[in-house]
């Protein structure tokens, strides 16, 4: 189970003991309990825990806390250790006992919620469901219905986003949009970067031309820092929004230092695309980790034959430089100093040294080297390659792999004329030996300009809580988007039969394997991959080693960072 689930059951148990002990006097306050629960909330927070605040946490008077505090101490539960060289002031710390307890009543609790509702019957496991996504809506999820009051007839709605399937749909189905929300919808797209320079000219205005905008996950840090786009917190409380439904690294990939500033409407997820057809007919197994990707590119790179090992996003500029960050995950660090938590990394808080380059250790430097000898094995354009051409030589059967994100994959999944339908295994990322599974979740939330006037954005709030609806994505899904970020719009069997590469996305979500901070959301994060598009580049060209490129990379990033103030 990962973090997050853990979390949510915890959030469950203690809104359960709440209503028994607090809201009835059907039973008493139980400060055991409290302070074990505290405790494991601050321990998969990667918070501190003292004495003082688990005592206010048991609920009960000091002493009585005290004295169940000791006696989780004496049997092997709690940790006591002194956090200053006096030893008069401690901390505490959950032991490996008491993490080993928690978890399996978790799992426990989990498969009685499961078996209780039909989540897992016949063959199916535990992990088959989220705890917390919404299951108990019918697994076939309707046309959408019409908002119940409309925006007004009278009103235009605008929409800002990319040339992607979600918003193609939109923008093709804009009459029907119209029916549905009572109002008129215009839905503007343009291409990634036009699209940046289009929100950034319209902050600049007095007004805002558009009431929502589709947002990169990568460029949350800084459109939030710069006050592009406004912050959901009160209007989410005020509709007493759940988000439980939404895969987790979707949803907090659109907060920033602690608010939320979207809500996913189009993520996708990095995986390696491989052609199963080809790794069976070589007797290869689908890789696992980087030295089998290197092993499968070796074996099935036949060039005079019109086919690569794989293709790889080595064109100059953002191409490579997202390359160059998403395998350095694989590797299991990430671009800047972000502090761990648990066993990924915090990009909820990021400040001061969290800022600092990575770019001088030992996985930076594997992480080129394995750059370097795939581009052995790679596809001849490779160096010239972004998103489209990369999709467009493995869709056309010229390559055995590539890594590519999910939302790409109709190119072939939905074209029956292309060589590699029907017969590609998705797989996350690769890992380098030692290292965890870790796949980037990239892809798009929709927000509110904070340059809309105040009476416009309720309305920009409903329109954009509708369009997220398990319903909606679902539309969406069946008019060409392979991507969901929805439990219950995952199950769904007729979602489920668009493509297998949903049901793998939701399971990998499920399995804690997306993770928003190979790509932290940083204000400098496109300058960051400015400086990588340069160096990494002449790199893989020969015309500069891997020791001079990453000294320079680590020396023009953390200037960047010093200018900003950092540290």
């Amino acid at each position: 189970m990962t973090r997050e689930e853990l979390l949510r059951i915890l959030t469950f148990v203690d809104s359960n003991r709440e209503i028994s002990e607090k809201r009835t006097p059907l039973a008493t306050v139980d400060p055991r309990w409290n302070i074990i629960s505290y405790a494991m909330r601050r321990h998969l927070e990667g918070r501190l825990l003292t004495v003082t605040s688990a005592a206010m946490a048991a609920d009960v008077p000091y002493g009585t806390a005290m004295r169940r505090i000791t006696e989780l101490i004496e049997e092997g539960l709690l940790l006591k250790r002194p956090k200053s060289k006096s030893g008069k002031s401690f901390s505490l710390h959950p032991t490996r006992k008491l993490i080993r307890e928690f978890e399996s009543f978790a799992m426990q609790l989990k498969m009685m919620v499961g078996n209780t509702f039909g989540f897992t019957t016949g063959d199916g496991e535990i992990s088959d469901f989220y705890f917390g996504g919404y299951y108990m809506a019918s697994r076939i999820l309707p046309y959408p219905n019409a908002m119940q009051t409309g925006v007004g007839i009278d009103r235009t709605v605008r929409i800002l986003g990319p040339i992607d399937p979600t918003f193609k749909t939109l923008e093709q189905y804009s009459s029907n949009l119209d029916e549905l929300c009572g109002t008129n919808v215009e839905v503007v797209t343009l291409p990634l970067d036009q699209l940046h320079g289009e929100i950034m000219e319209n902050a600049r205005r007095k007004h805002s031309k558009y009431d929502l905008i589709a947002v990169d996950l990568p460029w949350i840090g800084q459109l939030a820092t710069e006050e592009v786009i406004e912050p959901l917190d009160d209007l989410l409380q005020e509709a007493r929004f759940n988000p439980s439904d939404f895969h987790n690294a979707a949803y907090r990939g659109s907060r920033w230092n602690e608010h939320q500033y979207g809500l996913p409407i189009q993520p996708t997820a990095e995986l390696l695309f491989c052609r199963s057809d080809l790794f069976a007919e070589a007797g290869l197994s689908i890789p696992q980790t980087t030295d089998d990707v290197l092993l499968a590119a070796r074996v099935l790179h036949r060039a005079g034959f019109n086919l690569s090992g794989i293709v790889m996003n080595y064109g100059r500029g953002t191409p490579v430089a997202h390359t160059f960050v998403q395998t350095l995950a694989d590797f299991g660090q990430p671009i800047i100093n972000l502090a761990p938590l648990g066993d990924e990394f915090d990009v909820a808080v990021i400040q001061g040294e969290n800022y600092r380059p990575q770019l001088l250790s030992d996985a930076a430097r594997e992480t080129a080297e394995f750059l370097l000898e795939l581009a052995e094995f790679c596809h001849n354009e490779s160096m010239v390659c972004n998103w489209d051409r990369r999709i467009g030589i493995f869709s056309r059967g010229e390559a055995a792999m590539t890594y590519g994100w999910s939302i790409r994959a109709a190119a072939f999944e939905l074209n029956q004329d292309s060589p590699a339908h029907g017969k590609v295994d998705f797989v996350p990322h690769p890992h380098a030996p030692g290292a965890r599974t870790v796949s980037p979740i990239g892809g798009f939330s929709i927000a509110i300009p904070a340059a809309l006037e105040p009476h416009r954005k309720k309305t920009s709030w409903k329109v954009m809580e509708y369009l997220t609806r398990p319903e909606m994505l679902k539309w969406y899904v069946l008019n060409g988007n392979l991507t969901s970020p929805r439990f219950s719009t995952s199950a769904d069997p007729e979602v489920q039969a668009s493509s297998k590469i949903i049901a793998q996305v939701d399971g990998m979500e499920r399995r804690g394997e997306l993770k928003t901070w190979p790509r932290p959301p940083i204000p400098e994060f496109s300058d960051v991959l400015g400086v990588l598009g340069d160096e990494i580049h002449l790199m893989l060209q020969r015309s500069q080693g891997v020791e001079e490129a990453l000294r320079k990379s680590q020396n023009r990033i953390d200037a960047i960072m010093r200018e900003r103030g950092h540290y």
